[in-house]
């Protein structure tokens, strides 16, 4: 099976797909094999990601997280990556050329931006951290 051409680039905020896919992978390679507790107590989200997905998303009726890593022995590279959903579908791409685009012009719609904490954390006085 041939890996699809996916976009290398997008709207601000967003991600390459194949690396979005490489992540995810990580992530559960990581849980599977590492024994280790996930340590993550919540993600930064800017708020550029959510403006672009609105933008570029009009018929989007939800988005899904997924949670990944840069780096698959690494859990403080923990990402959440978002990708809004249409008729129930991931959409990863956003078709720029031609009537659905062509492939030629067509960019990612995979976002992420995010800081997990720890070590990005709000302050010890934020009413929900430690909840």
């Amino acid at each position: 099976m041939s890996t699809p051409n996916y976009p290398t680039s997008g709207p601000e905020g967003t991600i390459p797909v194949n690396e979005a896919i490489d992540w995810a992978q990580n992530w559960r390679t990581y849980i599977t094999t590492s024994g280790q507790v996930f340590n993550v107590e919540s993600f930064e989200i800017p708020i550029i990601d959510f403006k672009n997905i609105l933008l570029h998303n009009p018929d989007a009726e939800s988005v899904r997280a997924y949670i990944g890593l840069e780096d698959a022995t690494d859990p403080t590279t923990a990402k959440l990556m978002l990708v809004p959903v249409v008729d129930g579908h991931d959409v990863v791409v956003i078709p720029t050329t031609g009537n659905g685009g062509d492939g030629d012009g067509d960019q990612s719609n995979v976002y992420d931006v995010t800081k997990p904490c720890p070590p990005t954390c709000a302050p010890p006085t934020s009413p929900i951290r430690g909840f």
